[in-house]
């Protein structure tokens, strides 16, 4: 039971070095068996770019991708994977991180020496919290404001390829300061940090040009889409990356809860504890299965050859990003704090796993678009979508079959939904489910609709918007809710003809994430928005929780199944409450015995000297006391 090195007290520089030493070894094997595995989470399911190699495969791939010409790809690509070189995706300043267009480090073109300027002109310039960027990369793609003449007319935000670092001896070149920036709630191993351009001289080919040129002579050629459109483009890297965070929250969820499923299996019969295990599990499950949707819509999206295709199809994926992450990163964070809670003590303890788990998880809060502003963008798209409807402007394909049937919300018809009078059974339905759902998410949608279009009216829009703002982020998580149910119930069905031996359990989970989400113990106000219009009864809300004590009965024997489905090694949840062989007190005081400062401790006779020695120490402190004593 030996203990795990990253509990070995390594400070600030040792985390490092131990998350490198991982890092190279998971990239190694990439290299040596040809495989992305990694390319995507590291070794313990969290996402990529807690690796100081990883963004090299995530995101400085990806930018090279989508907007390099075939010739930089050709040059590049194999350079990235055969990890000649680490690369970083550095857009986010120390002023600037979701609004994009705001920008301000700039790359000026000097036509006498036919090469860019990179410059940051600012303190809230600075690059900053790309991973992998303090110490470890070599190359970086960095989001600069493109400006050509004299005086210089800025063309707007493109990409530039950019080497930080000697190949040589690994310094950093002449013009860029680069640094680590310490210590965070977590992904230590990795060192985001921060970079500031002092007139940095780059070559031309610098500038990804799939979609824009600059010429020698200093011509600007736009390719088939303009400048909004090209920033879309270069936006959709990020949104590559934000749509990747609920896969991986999934994961982080669901090694909490495997590891609180193993550690209270002698508790399990209790309500309060597999009401919660169960319910939580029931939410990874569904997290999963609506990142593997999105995966596929967003593929969608990069194989559309068209500008014209691509364009029309962004917007939606825009807002499907942005509401996935901002709804499973809240979901996920809440339960891996509930599965520590479920630990009790020794849940705390870093040796169970969890507090690395639910720090790490804790920062998809914000990164990628803080969740409060994500769910204004998607607020603000669906708003956009019922205007457009409501006046005959086309809309999106992919919102037509939730905007169809929406006019008798707006014309306040009374009418009778199909799960109205359903009876108590008759709520494990699945398709029942989706409609009470599918009717709370139009009902509110329009409800924030009429209250934006009474208040702008009478204020400008920016104000109507911020008085209206909570109405309109409730139908957002309302409408995700929505759609996430809507996936689950679409993979049930294609798992009923692959694996119908899967169908029963599934299925019961799937319920039970439904009815949790409409009733549980924390969820008062989100009870009241299924049924504050009357259409859903107090009596079957009284019905749907005897709905989830049977559901919980059903499900109990299936709780350890569940979770080991995933799969999860005992080396990636480093935990010694949730290892497979359940020997969770041998092992917690075996790592407990061999922590190094109890290793000192038992060396020098249980006296650790550096705490008694000295001025400060307790050797000093005793004798001030009995000093004092006397005295008195």
């Amino acid at each position: 039971m030996k203990l795990p090195r990253i509990y070995e007290g390594l400070d600030r520089e040792g985390i490092y070095l131990e998350g490198l030493r991982r890092a190279r070894a998971t990239v190694n094997d990439m290299v040596d068996h040809n495989h992305r595995h990694f390319a995507i989470m590291t070794e313990r399911y969290q996402i990529a770019n807690a690796s100081p190699l990883g963004l090299n495969f995530l995101m400085f791939r990806k930018a090279i991708e989508l907007q390099g010409t075939p010739e930089q790809q050709k040059y590049w690509l194999p350079l990235i994977d055969g990890a000649k070189v680490n690369g970083a995706y550095a857009q986010t300043e120390v002023g600037h991180g979701t609004f994009v267009r705001g920008i301000e480090t700039t790359a000026t073109f000097n036509h006498d020496t036919d090469e860019f300027i990179l410059h940051s002109p600012s303190l809230t310039s600075t690059k900053i919290w790309p991973g992998g960027l303090g110490l470890s990369c070599s190359h970086a793609i960095v989001v600069a404001r493109l400006k050509i003449g004299k005086p210089p007319v800025d063309h707007g935000i493109h990409m530039f390829l950019v080497q930080v670092r000697s190949m040589e001896d690994f310094r950093p070149v002449d013009g860029v300061e680069l640094g680590d920036q310490g210590m965070k709630m977590s992904y230590n191993g990795t060192c985001n940090g921060y970079a500031k351009f002092d007139n940095l001289r780059i070559p031309r080919n610098s500038l990804l040009s799939a979609h824009a040129q600059v010429t020698k002579d200093g011509s600007f050629i736009q390719g088939k889409i303009d400048k909004t459109r090209l920033l879309k483009k270069t936006y959709s890297i990020m949104l590559h990356h934000r749509g990747l965070i609920p896969r991986c929250v999934s994961f982080a969820l669901a090694q909490s809860v495997t590891i609180t499923a193993r550690y209270s299996v002698a508790i399990l019969e209790f309500k309060s504890q597999h009401y919660r295990i169960l319910a939580l599990i029931s939410q990874a499950y569904a997290i999963l299965f609506a990142s593997k949707r999105f995966d596929i819509q967003y593929e969608a999206l990069q194989q559309d050859e068209s500008g014209d295709g691509a364009s029309a199809r962004l917007p939606f994926i825009h807002a499907l990003a942005s509401g996935l992450k901002a709804w499973s990163s809240t979901v996920a964070c809440a339960g891996v704090e509930e599965a520590r809670q479920m630990c009790g003590g020794h849940g705390y303890v870093a040796l169970s796993g969890l507090p690395e788990i639910l720090s790490a998880v804790s920062a998809s809060l914000t990164f990628e678009g803080e969740n409060y502003v994500l769910w204004q963008q998607l607020g603000k798209y669906l708003l956009g979508q019922l205007q457009a409807f409501t006046t005959g402007i086309p809309i999106a394909p992919e919102m037509g079959g939730f905007l169809t049937g929406i006019e008798q919300y707006l014309r306040d018809e009374k009418f009778d939904a199909e799960f109205k009078d359903a009876r108590r059974d008759e709520l494990l339905d699945a398709s029942k489910l989706l409609s009470i759902f599918l009717h709370r998410s139009r009902r509110l949608l329009v409800t924030a609709y009429r209250q934006f279009e009474r208040n702008v009216q009478q204020l400008h829009p920016a104000q109507a918007w911020n008085r209206v703002m909570m109405p309109i982020i409730s139908a957002g998580r309302a409408f995700i809710e929505y759609l996430v149910l809507q996936y689950y119930k679409d993979y049930i069905d294609a798992i009923s003809t692959a694996e119908p031996s899967l169908l029963p359990v599934l299925t019961r989970l799937y319920s039970l994430f439904a009815l949790t989400t409409v009733i549980n113990p924390n969820s008062q106000f989100t009870s009241a928005s299924f049924t504050e219009d009357g259409t859903l009864s107090l009596s079957q809300i009284h019905d749907m929780g005897e709905q989830i004590d049977e559901l919980l009965t059903d499900l109990l024997p299936d709780v350890i199944s569940l979770t080991d489905a995933w799969d999860f090694t005992d080396a990636s949840l480093c935990s010694a409450l949730g290892c497979r062989d359940g020997n969770v007190y041998e092992r917690l005081m075996s790592w407990t015995r061999q922590i190094p400062i109890n290793s000192a401790v038992k060396e020098s006779n249980g006296v650790l000297s550096s705490m008694w020695d000295g001025p400060y120490g307790m050797e000093g402190i005793l004798k001030r006391d009995i000093e004092k004593g006397a005295r008195l």
